[in-house]
This record gives C-alpha cells, sequence and structure tokens, in this order.
C-alpha cells in the first residue's frame, strides 16, 4: 500500500506540475475525484498532498485558475484584487466533510500562497444543505482596508463563520519567514494597526477572531473583558510579547494595547503593573473571581516561551478599574506567610509542564518542578516535573499552595 501511494503521488504530482499550460483544470478535476472517493482515509491522505501540490502551483505561475461557474474549484477576490481565493468543498457521505481554501497574494515576482482547511463543517449541516460558498471584500476603515472572508451555505444563505480580516491572517503567518529582527518587528507593527482597528469595534467585542491562530482570544465568563495576545520569536531566540485587553463600558469598548516590560520587571512576583508595563505572556485560560468586597477580578493562565534554556508559565490577575482601566498583580497568592502578586514558574525549554484551573475543586494545579539532583538547585534550565503535584487552593480569598496533591489524570501542555 506504501509503495503504491509513492507511486500515486509521483505520477499526480507529475501530471499536475506540467499542467500549467491549462490553467489547472488538472487540479480541478483531481479535487473533484478525491471529493467522490468511499476511503475516509485516502480522502484525508490526498487532500494532504493535493494541498501542497496547489499551493506550489499558485506560487510558481504566473497565469492564475480561471475558475468558473462550472469548475469544482471555486474563487473569489477583493475588489482591489489584491487578495484572490481558490476554495473547493469535499463530500463525505452526501455532506460537506471539509472546505479547503488557499489565499493567494502579493507581487509577481513574490507570490506568497496560504491554505486553510476545516473539517468540522459537518457537524454543524445536514444531508442536502448544499455545499459553502466564500465570499471575501474589502471595506475601508479611514486610511486602512480590511479583507474579511465570509462563509455560507449555498442553499438557506445561513452564515457558518467570519474572518475580519484576511490580511492579518495572511501577516500572522508570515512572520516567521521573516529572517531579520527589524523586517519581524516591521511586519509585527502592521499586525498591530489592524488589530487596533478590529478591537475598537463594539460589534466584535464577542468576536473570537477567528482563523487567527497565531493569537489567543479569551473572553470572560460574564462577558465583560476581552484579552488577546501573542508572541513574536526574535532571530536570537527570544520573545515580545503583543496584545491587548477590551473592557465593554457603556460608551462602547476601552482597548488597553499591552506594552511587553519583561526585561524590566525585576520582580514580577512582587510588582503592581499596568497595561504600559507588562509582564507578556500567551494566556490561555481565564477565570473569573470574586473577592470578599464582591470586587471582580481574573485569573490568567499564561505560557512564557523565554529562551533557547527555559521556558515559563504564568498566574497573572487582572482587574478592571475607573473606566475600564486595567491593573495587573493582585497580592492573592499565599504561600507559607508570603503573599505574591503572580505566579511565575520556570523550567527547562526541553521539558513540558501542566498548569490548569480545577474548576470543580477551585484550585489551580500544577506540576512541582524541581532539578534532577541538588547539583542543579536553582538552575532552572534543569528544572521539570517530577511527578508529583502542587496546588494553589481558593481558601479566605486567597489563593493558598498545597503541596503534594492528588490530581487525577492531568492534562499535559506546553
Amino acid at each position: 500500500m506504501y509503495i503504491f501511494k509513492l507511486s500515486f503521488l509521483f505520477i499526480f504530482l507529475f501530471s499536475l506540475n506540467g499542467g500549467a499550460q491549462n490553467n489547472g483544470v488538472d487540479f480541478d478535476l483531481k479535487a473533484k475525484s478525491i471529493s467522490d472517493l468511499d476511503d475516509i482515509n485516502e480522502k484525508k491522505y490526498q487532500l494532504t498532498e493535493f494541498a501542497s501540490a496547489f499551493a506550489n502551483y499558485l506560487e510558481q505561475n504566473v497565469v492564475t485558475i480561471a475558475a468558473g461557474e462550472d469548475s469544482y474549484i471555486k474563487t473569489t477576490n477583493s475588489s482591489d484584487s489584491k487578495y484572490t481565493l481558490y476554495y473547493f468543498n469535499t463530500f463525505a457521505n452526501g455532506i460537506i466533510y471539509r472546505i479547503d481554501w488557499f489565499v493567494l497574494y502579493g507581487d509577481i515576482d513574490r507570490r506568497k500562497v496560504l491554505h486553510g482547511f476545516d473539517d468540522q463543517v459537518s457537524k454543524q449541516v445536514k444531508k442536502g444543505n448544499g455545499e459553502l460558498e466564500l465570499h471575501l471584500a474589502r471595506q475601508q476603515h479611514k486610511q486602512l482596508y480590511l479583507y474579511p472572508l465570509t462563509f455560507s451555505f449555498k442553499e438557506d444563505k445561513k452564515t457558518y463563520k467570519e474572518y475580519r480580516d484576511v490580511a492579518v491572517i495572511c501577516y500572522f503567518e508570515e512572520l516567521m519567514q521573516r529572517k531579520t529582527e527589524a523586517e519581524r518587528l516591521s511586519l509585527n507593527d502592521s499586525i498591530l494597526h489592524r488589530m487596533q482597528i478590529l478591537w475598537e469595534n463594539p460589534e466584535l467585542f464577542t468576536d473570537n477572531f477567528n482563523g487567527i491562530k497565531r493569537m489567543s482570544t479569551l473572553l470572560s465568563e460574564d462577558g465583560k473583558v476581552k484579552v488577546c495576545t501573542w508572541n513574536l520569536v526574535l532571530p536570537n531566540s527570544t520573545n515580545n510579547f503583543y496584545g491587548a485587553v477590551v473592557v465593554k463600558t457603556k460608551n462602547g469598548v476601552k482597548v488597553s494595547p499591552l506594552n511587553d516590560n519583561t526585561d524590566k520587571i525585576r520582580s514580577p512576583e512582587r510588582s503592581s503593573l499596568t497595561n504600559k508595563s507588562w509582564y507578556g505572556a500567551i494566556y490561555y485560560d481565564m477565570v473569573q473571581v470574586k473577592d470578599k468586597n464582591k470586587r471582580v477580578y481574573y485569573l490568567l493562565l499564561g505560557y512564557k516561551p523565554n529562551n533557547e534554556m527555559t521556558k515559563k508559565k504564568v498566574v497573572e490577575t487582572l482587574m478592571v478599574v475607573g473606566n475600564g482601566q486595567v491593573r495587573f498583580g493582585h497580592s492573592v497568592f499565599r504561600e507559607n506567610r508570603y503573599l505574591y502578586k503572580r505566579l511565575v514558574f520556570e523550567y527547562g525549554a526541553a521539558a513540558n509542564m501542566m498548569l490548569q484551573y480545577d474548576k470543580e475543586n477551585q484550585r489551580i494545579v500544577l506540576d512541582h518542578l524541581a532539578p534532577p539532583n541538588s547539583m542543579y538547585i536553582q538552575n532552572k534550565r534543569f528544572y521539570g516535573p517530577d511527578f508529583s503535584y502542587d496546588a494553589y487552593v481558593f481558601d479566605k480569598e486567597k489563593w493558598v499552595l498545597v503541596k503534594d496533591v492528588d490530581v487525577f489524570n492531568p492534562t499535559i501542555t506546553q
């Protein structure tokens, strides 16, 4: 079977690479033939190979595919032709199994292609609902244009999902392809500019920015606070962190851009901080908490890639004060007789640490970190889980450290 697949792939790629003069007709036929397959595993395999070959074709050939009404591969483009999108539906048992799309953009001598797919669509459709149609538009916001992409069902025209700006999705995917620090920072500035427009739109407050895979978006349980974060890896393997806290107010939203000030924060566990001086991290969970005075604050669990030697996990506290102003660092973590404003755990780059919130027991559960022997005490690059677990348990308005707790089947994260 393996030899058969290799032979098939060779013939497939050879025929497609030789079909440039056919304006992609071979690709169109192949996409349809994959959809007609009965074996779901073979379908997955061939879609993976097809996506790679098709993306390469679009990048290398100046003549674009003329996808018409009768074509299996459809197309939509922005009104200024800066972004052209090719897409096709793959079916299984009469309903949509997966939709693939390819965004083509850039100058003729530097064409770029971003491939995406969604194989969860079958969970939201019924047999006979038809295929998905994609529509790429262009919207002006002051001196900048956004490029929203809408996925809708052909039969009933109901919207399946929306991407607010294809351009910013492409920029995020491009970041690590830029070679120099200056190029990465410049592209990241463009991302920040576009995201600021999206953050400031009150109508998008509850939007999870579907499609921006390299940015974490969290919305608080009470629907009042939204936190977006991401990291930028620099060529020297250090990281910068970016994002914003968006607070819902009576007059709309208040956006507080986050300025990573990690290098200048000497004692992060004891520092009270603002969005202008932030201990940067990528937050992956958000927990709403009320203190004895019924004031609400939020726990933020974060991952902080550090450098080539170590990584960090962070438990941050966020409080909204005044007219949507944000403050980081709340003295709620107790270890013995000491209080801390945030928790920071550093460990070796090759290790993975579990840090998660246990809602049922109102506790933060984590791997206990230790070096392999006493020789490496305080040398964090040698630290890692020692197969025991600790927890910070909510007790009398504080999160109190309890060592060596029982944890059933913890989930390992980065």
